[in-house]
């Protein structure tokens, strides 16, 4: 088996970010920009993987350990050649191609690299490299060809003549080089007249003054080598991500309202027949079943959703289970390690914490219920409050199966009320409820005839 390496280049700073994290650090699609390189990487069985970065290494451990890379410190950067040169001493025993990556292009496709690099290593290649088409090149280094339609060399924008600029097939920065010869020719290129810049894009002439073999292989959708270098190339790559990914939930069979208007992080899951509103953000790790309803504004982060719930408008949900056939919201918050049972409800303002709510139990309206556990078919009454913090620690409340909760009742945790028990309205429940039984706790109604205010009285 042919064996392959690869090198990403992500030592830029990323100035026009503003920011004082790294560039491909920030989010796409709920991911750094740097993962997707990474995984294409990982993909592609490339082993070793070397990540040029910038001196912020600890901010970089993470994702690198996460994909079994390693990260190179680039002190300064002097160039795309300077920055693949600095990996010839840990890839000094490798043998093969060492595939070459841009950490600020999240939009390149795993199946386009793959068919690339099949070629190069079928093909025999010395030297690779993915070109593309684009009406307006811009600052993209332009892509020389004999003609016999060869490619002779890339000459970089600043550098071009009038009419190589006007060449519209352009470089990607997507290389698949034998690691031998590519280290080899690294140390003859020099650094550009204009910038003092040693361009990785040299290596094209060398190949062709040495009679390398060479592939130019040009790619059928310019948007995939889209780079990020300001916040507005990161909106503009964010809404092109988010097209891709909610078009193959579609295909799959999730059905939008609103396609531009729904934000699906990379990774989440959703199941067919599954309706998702305008403004629904699905984050992180979060698993939808089939046949649920989302309604507009709602928020699922790191949920774990089964078939046939519905959600409605404007209800934030995090970290949490929701059981099947269970319905939230409007305007419900739940909160992490929350565990909602089958045939749940939970109303309009209920803020739901560290709860269990077994099968059939209901919180309809204006309540918190935090650090507890609701049994089956209980009914929970509007304005209850599980007060489970004492100023040091965080306390339980139990309550048992078809207990009736009456309205604005106050639970002082711990405290366990028992199966088919009521609570009477107003009560402040400090002490365990028996089963089958009622309990009240609030002071006997006084009324005063004919009584008057003290002003009303002076008059």
């Amino acid at each position: 088996m042919h064996r392959l390496a690869s090198v990403i280049l992500a030592a830029g700073l990323g100035t026009r970010m503003k920011s004082a994290l790294p560039k491909v650090l920030h989010p796409l699609a709920g991911r750094p920009i740097l993962s997707y390189p990474l995984e294409i990487s990982k993909k592609m069985r490339a082993a070793p993987c070397y990540v040029l970065i910038p001196p912020a290494k600890k901010l970089f451990e993470p994702l690198l350990a996460q994909f079994g890379a390693h990260g190179i410190i680039q002190q300064k950067p002097l160039g795309t050649a300077h920055a693949v040169l600095a990996t010839r001493s840990v890839l000094s025993s490798f043998q093969g191609h060492v595939l070459i990556l841009c950490g600020d292009v999240p939009l390149l496709r795993f199946e386009t690299v793959r068919d690339f690099v099949s070629r190069v290593v079928k093909e025999k290649m010395t030297l690779g490299v993915i070109t593309m088409r684009m009406e307006v090149p811009e600052a993209y280094g332009r892509v020389v060809r004999d003609l016999d339609a060869k490619v002779v060399g890339i000459v970089e924008a600043k550098e071009a003549t009038e009419d190589q600029r006007k060449i519209t097939e352009v470089n990607t920065g997507v290389y698949c080089v034998e690691k031998e010869w590519l280290f080899k020719v690294l140390q003859h290129i020099r650094p550009s007249k204009g910038g003092g810049e040693y361009y990785l894009t040299d290596i094209v002439s060398h190949a062709v003054s040495e009679g390398e073999s060479l592939l130019g292989y040009e790619a059928s959708d310019s948007s995939e080598f889209l780079g990020v270098n300001s916040r507005s190339d990161l909106a503009h790559v964010a809404r092109l991500m988010r097209h891709r990914l909610n078009q193959s939930y579609m295909r799959e069979g999730v059905g939008m309202i609103d396609e531009t208007s729904v934000y699906i992080d990379d990774g989440v899951q959703i199941g067919e027949d599954t309706l998702l509103h305008p403004g629904v953000c699905l984050r992180g790790k979060t698993k939808v079943g089939r046949r649920c309803i989302l309604e507009p504004g709602v928020i699922l982060t790191d949920m774990m959703v089964a078939d046939d719930v519905q959600v409605k408008a404007y209800s934030i949900l995090d970290g949490s289970r929701v059981a099947e056939g269970a319905v939230i919201g409007p305007f419900a918050r739940i909160r992490p390690e929350s565990d909602i049972g089958k045939e749940v409800k939970i109303g309009n303002f209920v803020e739901v914490k560290k709860t269990t709510l077994k099968r059939g139990a209901k919180a309809n309206h204006l309540s918190y219920l935090g650090d507890s556990i609701i049994g089956a078919e209980a009914n929970i009454g509007c304005g209850t409050i599980t007060c489970n913090y004492d100023g040091h620690s965080k306390h339980q409340t139990i309550i048992g199966e078809k207990a009736f909760i009456g309205s604005d009742v106050q639970f002082v945790a711990p405290v366990k009320v028992g199966r088919d028990a009521v609570v009477g309205a107003g009560s402040t429940i400090t002490k365990n409820v028996p089963a089958h039984s009622l309990s009240l706790a609030r002071s006997q109604q006084v009324v005063i005839k004919g009584w008057k205010p003290k002003w009303k009285r002076k008059k």
